[in-house]
C-alpha cells in the first residue's frame, strides 16, 4: 500500500510539475525592439513536457523553442546594406526553464540566420497571470535593453 502511495504521489507531483511547465507550449507572436532603433516581429514556438522530445523528463520544467525573427525596422544611421536587410528573416534556437508561476529564463544557443540580421540572445520574460501574453526583458549584448513582448497565437 506503501509503494501505490509514494508512486501516485510521485506521478501527481510530476503532473503538476508538468502542467506548470506547459502553460506556455504553443505558438506566440509579437515584437522585439531596442533603444537604438532596430524593431523586429517574432513568431516563437515553445515546447515543454511529454511532448517535447528535446525537453528533460516529464516534471523537470525545461522548455525548448525556436523564435523566427523577421527584421522590420533599422536604426536611422543604418547602413544602406543594412537597411536593404528589412523584410529578412532569422531563426533562434532557445532552451530555458520557467521559475515559479511567472517567470520565463530562456537562453539562445543557436541560429540560422544566412542574412546575418540576428544574434543569440538571454531572455527574462514574466507570464500574465491568464498565461496569454509574455513579455520583458533581453540582455541586447549587454545592456538588457531589449523589450520583447508576445501574445498567444489565435488558432
Amino acid at each position: 500500500m506503501k509503494r501505490i502511495l509514494l508512486v501516485c504521489g510521485i506521478l501527481l507531483g510530476s503532473l503538476v510539475c508538468s502542467a506548470q511547465a506547459g502553460g506556455v507550449a504553443g505558438e506566440w507572436r509579437g515584437i522585439w525592439t531596442d533603444p537604438t532603433g532596430y524593431v523586429f516581429t517574432v513568431t516563437m514556438t515553445l515546447e515543454t513536457g511529454p511532448g517535447c522530445k528535446t525537453c528533460g523528463p516529464a516534471g523537470d520544467g525545461s522548455i525548448r523553442g525556436k523564435i523566427v525573427w523577421t527584421l522590420r525596422k533599422t536604426p536611422a544611421n543604418a547602413t544602406p546594406e543594412l537597411a536593404a536587410k528589412v523584410g529578412m528573416t532569422g531563426t533562434e534556437l532557445v532552451k530555458g526553464e520557467r521559475k515559479g508561476e511567472g517567470l520565463l529564463v530562456l537562453n539562445g544557443y543557436q541560429k540560422d540566420d544566412p542574412n546575418s540580421i540576428i544574434g543569440i540572445d538571454q531572455y527574462r520574460l514574466a507570464i500574465s497571470d491568464d498565461g496569454k501574453v509574455i513579455g520583458g526583458i533581453t540582455l541586447n549584448y549587454g545592456p538588457w535593453t531589449g523589450q520583447l513582448f508576445a501574445v498567444r497565437a489565435q488558432s
